[in-house]
C-alpha cells in the first residue's frame, strides 16, 4: 500500500501492515501513482506528480537519479503516463497553468520534438490516448473545447464546432 500522510510524507506498507519506508515529499500528490520500470530490468518504481514536481521513487524509498524533476509550470492537471509500443518508452504528458501541454520523457526531460500545445483555458483533466487505423490520437480537453493532437503535439483534427466534455 502506497500512501501520503496530511503532511505529505509518503509511506510503503506491506501486506502485514508494517511500513516499509516512509519518504517526505514537496507536495501533495496528485492523480493517479503509476509503476514503471525506469530501467527496463523488471524491477518497478512509483511515478507520480504534484503541483510543481514530478516524482520518481524506488521500491527502497529512494529518489530516482534526477528526481523530483521541476514542471516547466505548476501542474492545472493530473500527469498522463502513456507506452505507445509497450516497450516501456514511456511519455508524460502533463498541462501547466501557462495553458501549454508538455511531454516529458521518462528521464524528465521535454520531449525532443514535442511541441507545447497550447489550450485555450486552463486543462484540469487528465489527458487520455487512443489509437485509430494506425493513427495515434492525444485527447486533451479544457472548459471550451477539445483537442486531437498527435504525438509531437500537433493537431490531428480539426473539429467544426466547439465541444466540450462531458463531466
Amino acid at each position: 500500500i502506497f500512501i501520503q500522510d496530511l503532511r505529505n510524507n509518503a509511506y510503503l506498507i506491506n501486506a502485514a501492515g508494517r511500513v516499509l519506508w516512509k519518504v517526505p515529499l514537496r507536495e501533495r500528490i496528485a492523480g493517479s501513482i503509476y509503476m514503471v520500470d525506469y530501467l527496463k530490468n523488471g524491477k518497478y518504481q512509483l511515478l507520480f506528480s504534484g503541483r510543481n514536481y514530478l516524482h520518481l521513487i524506488d521500491r527502497n524509498g529512494n529518489y530516482v537519479e534526477r528526481y523530483p524533476v521541476k514542471l516547466r509550470s505548476p501542474a492545472s492537471n493530473p500527469l498522463a503516463l502513456f507506452d505507445y509500443d509497450n516497450n516501456r518508452n514511456y511519455r508524460l504528458l502533463i498541462a501547466g497553468d501557462d495553458k501549454l501541454v508538455y511531454a516529458y520523457d521518462i528521464n524528465g526531460n521535454v520531449v525532443k520534438g514535442w511541441k507545447p500545445f497550447r489550450t485555450t483555458s486552463p486543462v484540469k483533466s487528465e489527458i487520455s490516448w487512443i489509437r485509430v487505423s494506425g493513427k495515434d490520437y492525444l485527447i486533451i480537453s479544457d472548459e471550451t473545447s477539445v483537442y486531437f493532437i498527435d504525438r509531437t503535439g500537433n493537431k490531428r483534427l480539426t473539429l467544426k464546432e466547439p465541444v466540450t466534455k462531458a463531466p
